[in-house]
């Protein structure tokens, strides 16, 4: 508990302050003038678009309850913000102005800010982990994120990575294999790159996985038909 105290603003006492005594928060001013153009990449959430969105629209997705005057919820935005610019197309990151609309957040029995849920498959559960652009990142590909099937479903890859799997799909299985254990060497010796190459390396491995088991599955069935 004491952990979530000092990464969060209560509800109680500092809500009630700025409501009665307006601007009485230091930093209410600019603190609206922060949130007054939020990033079109963040899915801003309301009570006509909450519900289709995090519970029928078929996308796993994030959603931080915040509140303006919230130096925690101020602190968050570029990391907000960079998380919604990556994100896959199969995700969704979005907020929730608790100041603007509470009822969702009343329902939702939100108590500090920001306050993280995340919705699989339109179940929610509270995401109570680290908050750091990289901790984010990494539990939102792994958890959230509906993994590149060039063989089952392109729709789930990103144009990069339908045009990766094109280049490979052709090739045999040992240059494949040699592909991925190529990869593997690389993410087990990639402390000093980027968040975002590592990804990218992890999402290869995974493409070209996916590609190798489904030529494994071919030659086994093409196999057992000419016995």
């Amino acid at each position: 508990m004491q952990l979530r105290r000092t990464i969060a603003c209560a509800t109680s006492a500092t809500l009630l302050l700025n409501v009665l005594i307006p601007h009485a928060v230091s930093g209410q001013d600019d603190a609206d003038d922060v949130w007054a153009s939020p990033s079109s990449d963040v899915l801003q959430l309301t009570k006509s678009n909450f519900a289709p969105t995090v519970y029928h629209s078929g996308k796993n997705g994030m959603v931080a309850f915040i509140q303006k005057w919230c130096g925690h919820s101020i602190k968050l935005i570029p990391v907000w913000e960079q998380l919604a610019k990556e994100a896959h197309p199969s995700i969704f990151i979005a907020n929730v102005d608790c100041g603007s609309d509470n009822d969702i957040c009343r329902s939702s029995q939100i108590t500090s800010y920001p306050t993280f849920r995340y919705f699989i498959d339109g179940a929610e559960y509270e995401y109570q982990d680290a908050r750091s652009l990289e901790a984010l990142r990494e539990f939102i590909e792994t958890t959230l994120t509906v993994q590149c099937n060039p063989i089952v479903d392109a729709t789930t890859c990103s144009e990069k990575a339908r045009k990766y799997g094109d280049k490979w799909i052709s090739k045999d299985q040992s240059k494949l294999k040699s592909e991925i254990d190529r990869l593997d060497a690389m993410m087990t010796n990639s402390g000093s790159t980027t968040a975002e190459l590592r990804s990218w390396m992890r999402e290869r491995r995974g493409i070209l996985t996916i590609i190798h088991q489904h030529k494994t599955q071919v030659e086994k069935t093409v196999a057992i038909d000419e016995l």
